[in-house]
């Protein structure tokens, strides 16, 4: 038995296993692109191995012998559990060895590098390209389908992305440390101080004018500053109020501005990971991807 195990080889039978469903040695040897004499000098090898005849030609066709019929389920059976094991072993070679396009608006490169960091430490080898843009500019590599995943607040509007919400993005005002002003209490209450705003088209902004519009609240004295950083900068200097994400506030900037109780507030926006169905997704992004809607942070 051991002498049959070792000399049945996984040729032999993808070799055997052609002949039958082709139903020719010539059909056979167009199918594997072998000559002839090599498909009939395997069938002959088969043949030999088991000691018994596989297979009879009657009136030009193929006719499997009781012993042929074993040998084909069999053969069957064991290249399909070889062609599984290649899916799988390429699947993770896929996650393993991979690339992930990954870009994100820039509010977002506050959330995604501390869930990128342990993904990439259990997949040392992906080829990681992180892009960071203003919502206009990531909305446009979303058209021209350049990354594989994209990180919004609000997605641009199109049946053919999917957009799936994995974490909360609250907004909350931020006031200079020495802030001697309103507190505890509403937006309205502050609707004539200077407000510092992120430009026209950002989520945050986005967020905030909904919010005012909800709320008749109008920032009359504002200027827009397009950077998260520049904006807190500006607060910390004393230069106005600002309504941003708190998840721009890590411990330093926390220290360099006094967060405000206002009703409402924080206000609430999500944040979303997009895919695009005009480009299959590669193994590497359905694996991050993944591990953002499995992330228990809320």
């Amino acid at each position: 038995m051991g002498c049959f195990m070792n000399t049945l080889t996984f040729r032999l039978l993808e070799v055997f296993q052609q002949v039958v469903d082709c139903g020719s040695v010539t059909a056979a040897s167009n199918a594997l692109q072998l000559s002839q004499p090599t498909v009939s000098l395997q069938l002959k090898k088969l043949n030999s191995i088991i000691g018994l005849p596989l297979i009879e030609h009657f009136q030009g066709s193929v006719q499997l012998t009781e012993a042929g019929a074993a040998v084909y389920r069999c053969a069957q059976e064991i290249l399909s559990s070889q062609d599984k094991l290649k899916s799988q072993i390429s699947a993770l070679q896929g996650v393993e060895v991979g690339s992930l396009k990954l870009a994100v608006v820039t509010t977002a490169k506050y959330i995604i590098p501390p869930m990128l960091s342990p993904f990439c430490k259990q997949h040392p080898n992906i080829d990681v390209r992180f892009t960071v843009g203003n919502r206009e500019q990531i909305a446009e590599r979303l058209m021209q389908n350049r990354d594989d995943l994209y990180i919004f607040t609000y997605p641009p509007e199109d049946d053919d992305l999917v957009c799936e919400p994995f974490l909360a993005n609250p907004l909350v005002v931020i006031a200079p440390p020495d802030y001697a002003g309103p507190d505890n209490c509403s937006l309205a209450d502050l609707q004539s101080a200077k407000f510092l705003l992120r430009e026209k088209g950002s989520g945050t902004r986005r967020t905030l004018d909904e919010y005012c519009d909800k709320h008749d609240v109008l920032l009359r004295n504002s200027m827009v500053i397009e950077s998260n950083e520049a904006i807190r900068l500006a607060v910390s200097a004393g230069l106005g109020l600002a309504v941003l994400s708190q998840h721009t506030l890590d411990q330093s900037a926390i220290d360099s501005v006094k967060v405000l109780t206002i009703s409402d507030f924080p206000i609430q926006s999500t944040w979303q990971v997009v895919t695009n169905r005009r480009r299959p997704i590669s193994l590497s992004a359905q694996a991050f991807r993944q591990s953002l809607l499995d992330n228990p942070r809320t």
